[in-house]
């Protein structure tokens, strides 16, 4: 009797959950909508945008390093753990867009 209320319990969990994933899944699939900037980029902008790319792009253990600005663009500095400066991210200060 015990293990036919667990399994009756986890069956219901398990459809409760399907339910909440299909949710979000239809969240995630919906488009966000794009903000025009008023005012350019801060560098401290720049450097949170560089965090984001990281972690979206799964760079668990680099870590950001310098931000310079040249002419229309921010240059981010992406370092291993270690400090070695692996790749330079080119962020756009007028709209905050990476660039290639």
């Amino acid at each position: 009797m015990r293990t036919l209320i667990a399994l009756a319990f986890v069956a219901a969990l398990g459809v409760t959950a399907a339910h909440a994933s299909d949710s979000a899944q239809v969240a995630a699939k919906e488009p966000a909508a794009t903000v025009a900037r008023t005012e350019p980029v801060s560098s401290a902008e720049a450097r949170d945008i560089a965090r984001t790319w990281m972690k979206t792009n799964n760079y668990r253990f680099g870590r950001v390093g310098d931000v310079r600005k040249k002419d229309d663009v921010f240059l981010v500095e992406l370092k291993s753990a270690d400090g070695i400066r692996f790749a330079t991210l080119k962020i756009d200060v007028a709209t905050g867009q990476i660039v290639s």
